[in-house]
């Protein structure tokens, strides 16, 4: 199938790793030129190797995306590379997940305790970077009648998670959904299409990082606490993030036009709505 990529200009943000990268990779295997961002130069520089492998033009940009100055920045040096910009992706993870530092981790993410600028810094984290990044691409997109906005977002915006301490993100995912929504009415008849991806449980090294420090906090063995989760999950396994990037790769191409304001589950079957 010709998704029409070819010639088209990504902004792939939190691409030196993970979901992010694989994106980069797919939409850069699709033919799109591909303007890799993410806070560690040794990490864009490796991820704008491993795109360019695919045969894409890669543009490495070092920035932080909750940044106003950097989004700008990685927004203008695009144009000035590529002339346009048709695609962009809002991927910027929230809390940090380090139990040995109070306040950084999941541990911090129970209601009691937790200080006000833990939230101050998760709807940074997540909902503003979302929003600097469409404000500085949809005139583009709107001067071109044609534009792909996709958040990389999880389950918890739809169905929040009460088993664990999580309460940073199922406050402030589904804030950022309700963005993508809004911008989706408005831009439908520019061309513009809003979507967000809810992931479930990706082998990704946050996720690694993640069942690590919760098999710590319920004193079991990582495998145990993995199995666990898995157990729950109807295909009975961690999801790849190649295939978060297919779904990604789809929604921004041509064949997915009419695609528009959805929150679009990818966890396993996990979630349960209609």
């Amino acid at each position: 199938m010709d998704l029409g990529l070819s010639g088209r200009v990504a902004v792939v943000s939190g691409s030196s790793r993970g979901i992010g990268l694989a994106t980069a990779l797919a939409l850069g295997a699709e033919g799109c030129r591909v303007v890799v961002v993410a806070r560690s130069a040794d990490g864009v520089a490796q991820a704008a190797e491993r795109v360019r492998a695919t045969g894409a033009e890669v543009h490495p940009v070092v920035a932080d995306m909750t940044v106003e100055a950097d989004v700008g920045r990685v927004v203008r040096s695009a144009t000035e590379r590529f002339g346009r910009v048709d695609i962009a992706i809002s991927n910027v993870i929230g809390h940090v997940i380090d139990a040995a530092v109070e306040g950084a981790g999941p541990a911090a993410g129970r209601f009691a305790g937790m200080p006000a600028t833990e939230y101050g810094a998760e709807f940074s984290q997540l909902a503003v970077s979302a929003w600097l990044l469409a404000r500085e691409t949809v005139p583009l997109m709107r001067r071109a009648r044609w534009g792909r906005l996709v958040n990389v977002g999880s389950g918890v915006a739809r169905e929040p998670k009460t088993d664990i301490p999580h309460v940073l993100p199922n406050t402030v995912r589904p804030v950022v959904a309700g963005l993508m929504r809004t911008l989706a009415a408005r831009l439908a008849p520019d061309g513009v299409t809003c979507n967000s991806v809810l992931t479930g449980g990706i082998a990704t090294e946050r996720n690694t990082a993640y069942f690590t420090w919760l098999a710590a906090e319920r004193d079991l063995p990582v495998a145990e606490v993995l199995a666990g989760f898995t157990a729950d999950v109807p295909v009975r396994r961690m999801g790849e993030p190649a295939e978060i990037a297919s779904l990604i790769t789809f929604l921004c191409s041509a064949r997915a036009g009419r695609v528009t304001g959805q929150s679009i589950p990818v966890d396993g079957g996990v979630n349960r709505h209609l």
